[in-house]
């Protein structure tokens, strides 16, 4: 019986050990299970994180050939914007100047119809002033033949020394008898 005690208490002892062993390689096993379960997890997650990253990048990609795109149009847009501007501002310019030429162009004009105008005054004046001198010439050489006339026909009458005012005329030539008898 002894023997058999021992026996069971050494099949006991065997069970214990072998229920301790079983135990630790539970535990082991659990342990890794547990460690596969977070590499696998951890794993998942980097692939996670690395699908994330290769979507981040497209994102990004696309968002800057977006923002290429944006500001292709906007420098587009800006430059014409610019280009109708500085269209608009020489279209302005250009009529302006065509304006301030056209009024250079009418004050020359009106300065020159100005001084034709004038020179047409001084010409009708000189053509008064010739008239009028060749006119006053024509006067004074009928007057100066009259004059000479008188005087060549008062020159043939005999003049007293001495004049006798009164009733009896001083020239009596050709106005009594037709002839220079001077009725004196």
């Amino acid at each position: 019986n002894a023997n058999t005690n021992r026996g069971f208490d050494q099949s006991a002892v065997m069970a214990g050990i072998n229920g301790i062993n079983s135990t630790v390689a539970n535990g082991f096993a659990n342990a890794e299970v547990g460690r596969c379960n977070s590499t696998t997890t951890l794993l998942q997650a980097m692939n996670g994180l690395g699908s994330q990253f290769q979507n981040c990048c497209c994102e990004n990609r696309l968002a800057t050939a977006d923002l290429k795109y944006t500001v292709a149009t906007e420098n587009c847009a800006d430059r014409q914007a610019i280009s109708d501007g500085l269209r608009d501002v020489i279209a302005s310019n250009t009529a302006n100047t065509q304006a301030i030429l056209d009024k250079l162009c009418q004050q020359e004009i009106d300065a020159k119809n100005d001084l034709i105008s004038t020179l047409r005054s001084q010409l009708s004046m000189a053509d008064l002033r010739a008239s009028q001198t060749a006119q006053t010439a024509q006067i004074l050489a009928g007057q100066t033949a009259e004059v000479d006339a008188l005087y060549n026909r008062l020159s043939n009458c005999p003049v007293p020394s001495t004049p006798v005012y009164g009733r009896v005329p001083i020239f009596t030539c050709n106005g009594n008898n037709g002839n220079c008898n001077c009725g004196l």
